[in-house]
């Protein structure tokens, strides 16, 4: 058996794996999302540096050995340290000047080109990561075979891995995750059509809005008490994959196709023809909003069809 290697890993939260842009606001959807890669790395001594914000979902995570800070002390940390591999799935120019200072066997992720002043990716097949995701239309992927390719391997099926203490107590059969965070807006379905959709299926199921939106032990225990989610794509989607919950995931600004093959999740597209889906737009710049396109009919069909399964 081979020795324990040592393993750098640098997300965040502060850019999104699949969009170009860098936000003051982390995304602990895309923090939990990028866990899947533990995986391939449980026989390791594995470093995880994160914001402040995304701690709480990998605190208790065994397959991280040390959980870092992302600050001056984290520097401090890490200076000197020598790894065998350093994924770094951060865009920010100063981590990654600051990470080529790192002593690292082998590199995944993003770094910093001296010589074209820009990010770039050590994976040639992924370097469309650095254009914004509405740049990614032809690509067939969903996001755990892209995060794979990434640091050089093969997915086969790994899903975002979280640990809690909570116990899965299902007392509802269908959970309304309703609300999404404020840096993507118009990833919302509008409350008139989750109201519709409750009409609907209130009278066979028992049903529970979401709960503990600015809590995350309070989010997941309300979670763990679903058997189904229905969610905009938000943290809900992964949070309940991760959970092992059924998910039902409404999309509209966003590209459906990048959970397509992701166990238990089951996508539901608006039907709008809109020239600009998916156009990963903070602000609706048409006519018409695709989430209003997206019958509550046809999402409560398929939370019976889950149901049944």
């Amino acid at each position: 058996m081979r020795n324990p290697r040592e393993i750098l890993i640098i997300k965040t939260g502060f850019s999104e794996f699949l969009d170009r842009g860098i936000s003051t606001t982390v995304s602990l959807g895309d923090v939990l999302f990028c866990t899947a890669i533990l995986h391939l790395y449980k026989r390791d001594h594995v470093t995880w540096v994160t914001a402040w914000d995304g701690r709480e979902l990998l605190n208790d995570n065994p397959l991280i050995k040390e959980l870092l800070i992302f600050g001056p002390k984290m520097f401090e940390e890490i200076k000197g340290r020598e790894f065998d591999i350093l994924v770094n799935l951060e865009k920010d120019i100063g981590i990654c000047t600051y990470l080529s200072q790192i002593k690292a066997k082998k590199r995944y992720g993003f770094y910093f080109n001296e010589r074209a002043h820009d990010i770039a990716t050590y994976k040639r097949s992924t370097r469309y990561l650095l254009a914004g995701q509405e740049n990614h239309r032809t690509i067939a992927q969903n996001v755990f075979e892209i995060l794979y390719e990434t640091v050089g391997n093969k997915w086969r099926g790994q899903g975002a891995l979280l640990t809690t203490k909570e116990k899965k107590k299902e007392i509802y059969d269908i959970g309304f995750n309703h609300a999404v965070g404020s840096k993507w807006p118009t990833k919302a379905w509008p409350i008139e059509q989750w109201k519709k959709l409750e009409q609907l299926l209130e009278k066979d199921y028992t049903i529970s809005w979401q709960q503990g939106f600015s809590n995350l032990p309070k989010y997941v225990k309300w979670m763990n008490s679903c058997k189904v989610i229905v969610t905009c794509d938000s943290l809900g989607q992964i949070l309940g994959q991760a959970l092992g919950k059924k998910v039902i995931s409404l999309y509209g600004p966003t590209d459906y196709r990048r959970v397509s093959g992701i166990p238990n999740i089951f996508p539901v597209p608006s039907k709008m023809s809109c020239p600009h889906m998916p156009c990963y737009l903070l602000t609706c710049k048409h006519h018409q909003f695709c989430m209003d396109h997206l019958p509550p009919e046809e999402v409560a069909s398929v939370c019976q069809k889950v149901l049944l399964e």
